[in-house]
C-alpha cells in the first residue's frame, strides 16, 4: 500500500544553536524533548517531534520520513522496494524508539535521495504553543495530511518519478513544464511532478534538475492565517539579512498556496505558507502547469527589470 504522509524530516548541521534560533524565533515551531546532546527536535503538533536535527560535519537535508499507516503497509512497501533493487536498511529498537515510532528503516530512490520509512503513530498530548506566536501548523485531523511537503532533485527524473508511484504508491497531482529562458524553440523546460499520498496537494516534488548540494531544494510548511505568513515575512526582514529571504511572498498556480522563501541554516530553503489547495485523491485528475506563480515569489537571483 501507499505512504500516508509525510511524517517527519532528518537535517544534519555543524550549528544546533542556529537552527533552534530559526526552527523557534523565525519559523515558530516548539522545541521538543529530546535525549540527546547532539540532537534537537522541534514539533508543530501533537506529534513528539517533526525536525529532528543531528550534529554532523555538514549542513543540510538528509531524509524525510514516510510514514505508512499500518504494519502490513510498511512490511509491503520495504518488500516492493527490495524488489525494485533498493538497499533496505531495518533500524533496530533503540533507533526506532528514538524516532518515536514501531519501526523504522532506511532506503533511498534512484536519484540517490535517502529516506527513512516507518510506522505507529505516537503523539504527545502536551499543546502546542509556538514561541513566535504562530496559531498551528496544518497537518491535517491526527496529523493525516503530514507535515507539509518536500522538493528534490532528480536527474534521472523519469526513472525517479515512475520510482514513487510504482514503488511507494504516490499519484500524480501535476506534471509541471517550466520554461526558464522564455519558452523558445531552444527551450527545452525543466520538468517538475508534484505527487500526493493524502489529500494535501503535494507531499512530494520531483524536480528534474541536478543533484542539490544541501541535500533538498526546499521544505514547505502550512500556517493557520496568513497572518502567521505576514508576521515570519517580518521576522525574517527583521533579521537584516541573518535569515536570508529566498522569495518575496507570493501564490503558486497549481496548489494556490500564498508564500515566501527563506534559506534556512541548512542551506535549503523553506517555503512558509497558507490556504494550499486540499483535493479528492480518488477523484483527482492531474493537471499540467506551465506557470510557478500567479503572482509574486520573485527569486533573490533574478534581476530588476
Amino acid at each position: 500500500m501507499a505512504v500516508k504522509s509525510l511524517g517527519y524530516v532528518v537535517i544534519e548541521a555543524r550549528d544546533l544553536s542556529a537552527w533552534r534560533d530559526f526552527a523557534c524565533g523565525i519559523a515558530g515551531l516548539m522545541p521538543a524533548a529530546c535525549e540527546r546532546n547532539d540532537a534537537a527536535a522541534f514539533r508543530m503538533d501533537d506529534r513528539p517531534f517533526r525536525l529532528w536535527v543531528q550534529q554532523g560535519d555538514r549542513d543540510g537535508f538528509v531524509a524525510p520520513g514516510w510514514e505508512f499507516a499500518t504494519r502490513a503497509d510498511y512490511e509491503d512497501a520495504l518488500t516492493r522496494l527490495e524488489a525494485a533493487g533498493r538497499s533496505v536498511e531495518r533500524g533496530d529498537v533503540m533507533e526506532a524508539r528514538e524516532r518515536k515510532v514501531y519501526e523504522l528503516a532506511r532506503s533511498s530512490d534512484p536519484a540517490g535521495n535517502a529516506m527513512e520509512l516507518f510506522y505507529g503513530r505516537f503523539v504527545d498530548y502536551a499543546p502546542f504553543v509556538s514561541p513566535a506566536g504562530v496559531t498551528r501548523f496544518v497537518t491535517g485531523d491526527s496529523g493525516d495530511m503530514g507535515m507539509g511537503h518536500i522538493v528534490l532533485t532528480a536527474p534521472n527524473f523519469e526513472e525517479t518519478h515512475a520510482f514513487y508511484k510504482d514503488v511507494l504508491g504516490f499519484s500524480d497531482t501535476d506534471l509541471g513544464r517550466f520554461y526558464l529562458m522564455g519558452g523558445g524553440a531552444e527551450d527545452p523546460g525543466v520538468g517538475f511532478a508534484f505527487l500526493h499520498c493524502n489529500s494535501r496537494h503535494h507531499s512530494l516534488a520531483l524536480g528534474q534538475l541536478p543533484e542539490s548540494p544541501n541535500g533538498a531544494v526546499h521544505m514547505m510548511l502550512e500556517v493557520g492565517t496568513l497572518e502567521d505568513v505576514g508576521r515570519a515575512y517580518d521576522r525574517v526582514l527583521k533579521s537584516k539579512g541573518k535569515v536570508p529571504l529566498s522569495a518575496t511572498l507570493g501564490r503558486h498556480v497549481n496548489d494556490k498556496m500564498t508564500s515566501f522563501y527563506m534559506q534556512t541554516p541548512g542551506g535549503f530553503d523553506i517555503e512558509y505558507g497558507w490556504n494550499g489547495l486540499v483535493i479528492h485523491p480518488e477523484s483527482w485528475v492531474p493537471t499540467t502547469s506551465l506557470a510557478v506563480s500567479d503572482w509574486g515569489h520573485k527569486w533573490a537571483h533574478e534581476k530588476d527589470d
